[in-house]
């Protein structure tokens, strides 16, 4: 059905759900992962900011993807309350979108304020936790869950659901 498929993120965290879950479900597929803007500040705020940088990135994606019939937008943000929060946006050559939603937890407060007066969260947590580059394996959720859920299996479930219009196409048809 889709041959190729964009990724908006060369991020393994993002780029390994998608492939894990796309290989699944399009056998012999191949993903593209690629850095495209996001087109939002580098730490997104709030919920219409974190879609939107999940839309920009997978049409972003996909228009630069020779051939690509799927394109995906992975992008986290941090809500006003100082909960992560995580949005997934597919989009077709078609033309056909979906956005879906990922898990909501609350940040350390410390962790938090500093997300929402602009720094990234990523080495936020690599400073408050000693490590590095954990954006790209454990991320917030794993750090705070001592690597028992990790930032790609956090991105597993709302890829799956992003595709389910693309899986069946014929129950997601407007009345």
């Amino acid at each position: 059905m889709f041959h190729t498929i964009a990724v908006g993120s060369t991020n393994p965290a993002k780029s390994s759900a998608v492939r894990a879950l796309c290989e699944r479900a399009f056998p012999g597929c191949r993903i593209v992962a690629l850095e495209v803007p996001s087109g939002v500040s580098e730490q997104p705020i709030g919920a219409e900011q974190t879609a939107e940088g999940a839309r920009n990135r997978a049409r972003a994606a996909l228009t630069a993807v020779e051939g690509a019939g799927l394109g995906f937008g992975l992008e986290g943000g941090v809500d006003e309350d100082g909960h992560l929060i995580n949005c997934v946006a597919v989009v077709s050559a078609d033309g056909r979108e979906n956005q879906t939603w990922g898990v909501r937890f609350p940040l350390p407060p410390s962790v938090a304020a500093r997300a929402l007066k602009g720094e990234e969260l990523g080495p936020v947590m690599d400073e408050v936790s000693g490590r590095s580059e954990s954006k790209k394996s454990l991320g917030a959720v794993g750090i705070l869950t001592n690597g028992l859920f990790t930032r790609a299996d956090m991105w597993q479930g709302p890829v799956a659901c992003a595709l389910m219009p693309f899986l069946h196409p014929e129950l997601y048809r407007a009345p």
